[in-house]
């Protein structure tokens, strides 16, 4: 449901996507959404009136392309967490779709546990705990909205937003995504629509937003910000998506626009992630190599890790 291959047409970008099967269930009893070729993935999901769909509560023992995946009891792609933060912890909340939930790794492969895992090889002043909010297929609609019923929960102190600028601002856009419904965004005053979201079995229309998906997606962006900072938490945007076609002339114009419209809303830590794998001078093919379904492999995930804490030490974020 949620394998998204990008590819450059003759046309300019385009994006390849499976579309869902659904489990047959009458309404009384849970919607479990299943994406074609599902017994390679081990893909499943759970319908939500929300947020469209969800991770699989106490999901256990599953795979994702053969690599280990299981759900906590609350939703996470992660350990158990209390709401309630330790005394003397801090945390990081990883918000996004299917590169920040580890499409294709295992739990301890995806860059959040990495990056908790090198937090921890680290004496700083802080204990730090990365929690893996990320679902797959996720616009950042459905992100905002399930960090402002869940995510501040965990009372954050970072949340980072890993930001796919290939399909995200797509996604913000419309109330049906890779087959199935969703909540929308009409304006950029966030006028919400599409809630509750009708069934996989409902009939309904499709409900466009009334303004372009990168006015949009800023409108979002500051949302989001707006409700860290009052839980008082550093929202982070890590934009990637470029380093898949880094010479194609649209994604470059595409790119540069976003930079310059996120510029002039958000004044908050910003990574361009793509500028930084330039840097350390990674192809497309060693950070996707065994996974060609464009998501990262094992070494994308490790170097992300590996650039992000860089990056929130630089900023001061973490010590």
């Amino acid at each position: 449901m949620f394998r998204i291959a990008a590819s450059a047409a003759s046309t300019g970008l385009a994006l390849l996507i499976a579309l869902p099967l659904l489990s047959h269930c009458n309404s009384t009893k849970p919607i479990y959404l299943e994406e074609p070729g599902w017994e390679d993935t081990g893909h499943r999901y759970l319908y939500d009136e929300d947020l469209g769909w969800r991770n699989i509560p106490g999901w256990r023992d599953g795979t994702t392309r053969g690599a280990k995946l299981h759900i906590n009891s609350k939703g996470l792609r992660d350990r158990e967490y209390p709401y309630k933060k330790p005394a003397g912890t801090k945390r990081i909340l990883v918000l996004g779709d299917s590169y920040a939930w580890g499409y294709g790794v295992a739990n301890e492969e995806a860059f959040g546990h990495l990056l908790e895992q090198n937090l921890k090889k680290t004496n700083g002043v802080h204990k730090w705990e990365v929690l893996n909010g990320g679902v797959s297929g996720y616009g950042t609609d459905q992100a905002y909205l399930w960090l402002q019923a869940e995510g501040l929960r965990y009372e954050p102190d970072i949340v980072v937003l890993a930001f796919f600028l290939v399909n995200d601002p797509e996604n913000n856009e419309s109330s049906v995504q890779y087959g199935l419904q969703k909540p929308v965004f009409l304006n950029t005053a966030l006028e919400l629509a599409n809630v509750p979201v009708p069934t996989p079995f409902q009939e309904a229309p499709v409900i466009k937003a009334k303004v372009g998906r990168l006015e949009l997606t800023m409108a979002i962006l500051q949302a989001m910000d707006k409700e860290c900072q009052n839980a008082g938490a550093q929202f982070v945007v890590m934009k990637f998506g470029r380093f898949l076609y880094p010479d194609h002339p649209k994604m470059i114009k595409f790119d540069k626009n976003f930079a310059t419209k996120l510029g002039g809303v958000f004044q908050g830590p910003f990574l361009d992630l793509d500028a930084a794998f330039k840097s350390e001078g990674f192809s497309p093919f060693v950070l996707l190599n065994g996974n060609n379904d464009g998501h990262w492999n094992e070494f994308g995930h490790e170097q992300t890790a590996i650039l992000l804490e860089r990056f929130l030490r630089e900023q001061g974020s973490i010590q």
